[in-house]
This record gives C-alpha cells, sequence and structure tokens, in this order.
C-alpha cells in the first residue's frame, strides 16, 4: 500500500488542495491520500477550533473514495510534529509506504521543522510548487535524492484568501466545495 500524507490546518480546505491531491496521487501512483488536519500547527496560527476544521475536511473529500481523514494530530493534542506523526503512522503501519505531500512554501522553510532529515529518512517528499515561492536552497540541495515535484497546475488560491473573502462579505463559490461554504455559512466561520 502506498499512502501519500497531506497535513495542515485546512483553514478551510479548498479546491486547489482537492485538485493538487487527486493529480499527485495519480502520478505518484499512490493507493491514498491521507488527509491530516493538524492540531495545533507549530509554523502558524488556526484560529479556528480543529473540530470545524476536521468537519471541512470530511467535508471536501467526500465522494472520493482514495482520500481519508486521520485524526492522529487530533487525538495527539499540543503542537503538530510532522515527525511524531510519521513516527506514529509506521509503528501502526509498518506495511504501508508513506509519502509526505507539501507546498513549496513548506519546502521553503523545511530546515526550520522539527528534525527535517529524519522526516526525509521515513517518507519521501512530494512537492507541488507554489506560485511566487521559491525552495529553500538548503532543502533543495541536501534532500534532492528524497525529493519528488509533482507537475501539477501552480494554483494561487490559499485558505488566507478564501477567510478573507468571508470576513469582507465576497464570495467564495467556486473556491471551496458546497458542502464546505454551506458549513462556513452555517457555522459563522471567519466573520
Amino acid at each position: 500500500m502506498r499512502v501519500g500524507i497531506f497535513g495542515g490546518t485546512f483553514n478551510p480546505p479548498h479546491f486547489a488542495h482537492l485538485i493538487l491531491a487527486e493529480i499527485i496521487r495519480e502520478q505518484a501512483e499512490l493507493d491514498r491520500i491521507r488527509w491530516i488536519p493538524t492540531h495545533t500547527p507549530p509554523h502558524k496560527t488556526a484560529e479556528t477550533p480543529a473540530r470545524h476544521r476536521l468537519a471541512m475536511t470530511r467535508l471536501a473529500i467526500a465522494g472520493n473514495d482514495a482520500f481519508e481523514v486521520s485524526e492522529i494530530e487530533l487525538e495527539r493534542g499540543g503542537p503538530s510534529y510532522t515527525v511524531d506523526t510519521l513516527e506514529a503512522l509506521q509503528r501502526a503501519e509498518p506495511d504501508v509506504a508513506f509519502s509526505l505531500l507539501i507546498g513549496g512554501d513548506s519546502l521553503a522553510d523545511f530546515m526550520t521543522w522539527r528534525r527535517p532529515d529524519e522526516i526525509v529518512r521515513r517518507a519521501p517528499l512530494i512537492v507541488y510548487r507554489r506560485p511566487g515561492v521559491t525552495a529553500s536552497p538548503e532543502a533543495a540541495t541536501r534532500f534532492a535524492d528524497r525529493i519528488r515535484y509533482a507537475d501539477a497546475p501552480a494554483i494561487d488560491l490559499s485558505s488566507q484568501t478564501i477567510r478573507e473573502r468571508v470576513q469582507n462579505g465576497q464570495s467564495i463559490r467556486y473556491l471551496v466545495p458546497d458542502s464546505v461554504r454551506a458549513y462556513i455559512t452555517r457555522h459563522g466561520l471567519y466573520r
């Protein structure tokens, strides 16, 4: 079994997340993409409670049998460190070959992550490029044999943009799945 780990705040999950995950799943010949919402992201704040981000992630991936959600970081609590998650997953599922999906923005600051050498030893990186972002030369060189770049469209859409649009009373139709948009409205998120 080959599983791609797609971690993030997913605050909210949007169509760029879905498009990239599906393209990477196909290109890397992964059996599954496991979406893992963070409990407490160590590199940024997620003011939206984890229960909402988890619910929106479940809604976003509904209908794709190759996508699944894991609550591993939410159950563990505290800061969500990728190395700890990979260690726990590999201990629980020793026969699964994991890869880690990250954006070019994450590769740009990858050397600041907790134990980056151990992360790439545990799981090769599949990197999708982000518009206007340059990868860390140190990480790109140091881990070149453990990095694969996805041939995916550069979609300039972020969760922050969606939150700002909601705050400004602008439409987010066609930026997130309708079920996620309805959830945001029903729970008054990002206002």
